[in-house]
C-alpha cells in the first residue's frame, strides 16, 4: 500500500523523501528513528454519535486536550475511533493513522485538524507501513487533502 501512497503524491507532483526503518507503533517507538524535520502524531477522533469523524494532527511531544478541542468543534463529546471504526473509516489500524490512510475515505467525511505550530513546516508521517517514513513540506500535505477533496483547518491546540 505504501506504493499507493507514493504514486499519489508523484502524480500531483509532491515532492517527498522516504525513509526505511525498523518499525514503529507509536510516537514512543518513533523516537529513535533518525529522521529530519517535525515528529508528529495522527489521532481519529469521532464525536458522540458517532456521525463526525477529525483527524487531529500535532507535534508529538504536545498533549491534546480533548475538551478544548470539543469546545472549539460544538461537540458534546470526543473519543478517539475504535480500531473497527478506524478499520472502516479509513483502512488502518491502531499504529499507522496518518493524513495519507485519508486516499481510502470514501465517504469523505474525516475533517483533519492541523496544529497551528505546523504552518510552513516540513513534517513527517508512515505511508501505510510503520517502517517507512515519509518527508514533506506541510503545504504538500494541503494539496494531497484537496486532491482527495478532504477539509481541514490549522487551530491552537
Amino acid at each position: 500500500m505504501k506504493e499507493k501512497i507514493l504514486t499519489h503524491l508523484d502524480k500531483l507532483w509532491i515532492k517527498y523523501e522516504n525513509f526505511e526503518h525498523e518499525p514503529a507503533f507509536s510516537c514512543d517507538d518513533a523516537k529513535w528513528i533518525d529522521v529530519p524535520w517535525e515528529r508528529v502524531k495522527s489521532l481519529l477522533l469521532r464525536n458522540k454519535k458517532p456521525d463526525k469523524f477529525y483527524m487531529v494532527v500535532l507535534p508529538d511531544n504536545k498533549q491534546l486536550d480533548s475538551n478544548f478541542l470539543r469546545k472549539i468543534l460544538n461537540e458534546n463529546k470526543l473519543s478517539f475511533a475504535s480500531p473497527e471504526r478506524m478499520q472502516e473509516k479509513i483502512w488502518v489500524q491502531p499504529g499507522h493513522v496518518s493524513p495519507f490512510a485519508l486516499i481510502n475515505n470514501i465517504s469523505k467525511d474525516v475533517e483533519v485538524i492541523f496544529d497551528n505550530s505546523l504552518l510552513n513546516t516540513l513534517i513527517w508521517f508512515h505511508p501505510w507501513r510503520n517502517d517507512n517514513t515519509t518527508v514533506l513540506e506541510i503545504s504538500w500535505v494541503e494539496k494531497y487533502l484537496t486532491d482527495l477533496g478532504l477539509n481541514y483547518r490549522y487551530l491552537e491546540l
